[in-house]
Formats: C-alpha cells, sequence, structure tokens
C-alpha cells in the first residue's frame, strides 16, 4: 500500500494550534490510516489521500446545517470521496471537551481525527452497538499513538 497522504490545515482564529501540532497531527493521521490497513480494519477502501480542515464552531455549525441538516455544532464531520477523504474538526468543540474531561487540547483533536478516519475506512456510530465497536477501535488506536 502506498503511504497514505493526510494533509492538515488550521483554517481558524479562535485557538492557537502550533504549526509543530499540526504536523504531528499529519503523521497521526498517516500512522493510524498504516495501523488501519495493516490490521485489516477497514471496511472501504483506504483513502489514498485526506485533507483535515481545523475550524472554528460557526464553520462545522454553517457545514452541519447544509449537509446535515442540524445547525449545532458538532466535534468532527468526515466527507468520503472515493480515493480521497475530508475531515473537518471543530476547535472551539475540542476544547470545551478537553476542559469537560480534563484532557490536553491535543489529545482531544487528535480523538476526532481518529474519530473520522474510522468513518472514512467505513465504521458509523449511529446505532448504541456501533458506537460501542467504534469508541473501543478509536480509543485502541488512539492509545497506540500516544504510545509511540
Amino acid at each position: 500500500m502506498p503511504r497514505p497522504r493526510v494533509k492538515v490545515h488550521d483554517r481558524q482564529a479562535v485557538c492557537s494550534i502550533s504549526t509543530a501540532f499540526v504536523s504531528t497531527l499529519q503523521d497521526a493521521g498517516k500512522a493510524v490510516l498504516e495501523e488501519i490497513a495493516k490490521k485489516g480494519l477497514a471496511r472501504v477502501n483506504l483513502p489514498e489521500s485526506v485533507e483535515v480542515s481545523l475550524i472554528s464552531d460557526a464553520e462545522i455549525s454553517r457545514v452541519h446545517a447544509q449537509f446535515m441538516d442540524n445547525p449545532h455544532p458538532t466535534d468532527v464531520i468526515t466527507f468520503p470521496y472515493g480515493e480521497q477523504g475530508e475531515i473537518l474538526i471543530s476547535v472551539e468543540t475540542a476544547q470545551r471537551q478537553a476542559e469537560e474531561f480534563d484532557s490536553p487540547l491535543e489529545r482531544e483533536i487528535t480523538l476526532y481525527l481518529v474519530h473520522g478516519l474510522l468513518h472514512l475506512v467505513g465504521y458509523e456510530d449511529a446505532t448504541p452497538s456501533s458506537r460501542d465497536e467504534m469508541d473501543a477501535l478509536q480509543e485502541g488506536l488512539l492509545a497506540e499513538l500516544l504510545e509511540a
């Protein structure tokens, strides 16, 4: 499998995100896709390229309303485009959740990235059982990333 391309763009001005973290996030995305491929976890073809945008609550709310008829902010939205994928992550939502769970902001954003990547490879979280399966996978993948 060719090494997947993951590109992260910081498209928000609400929270200061270092360029070092953006680079770390890109590497984490590649590592997660490689681990999914190695373990045969993908339910659909792996994307060759993923564009990740860190955005504000206002922007994710606009997209959420436009595509899912829900005007409220959410943590992560994914769009699969065949061999490509797009992940939108709300930094403001990550910031609130990080504070609520007493977790570093970087961990929360990385969790959203892993969650989005699992959506791109065919996982859903619409039912309690599918949500449980996805939660277990994302926590395992996140733990592997944080240990590396």
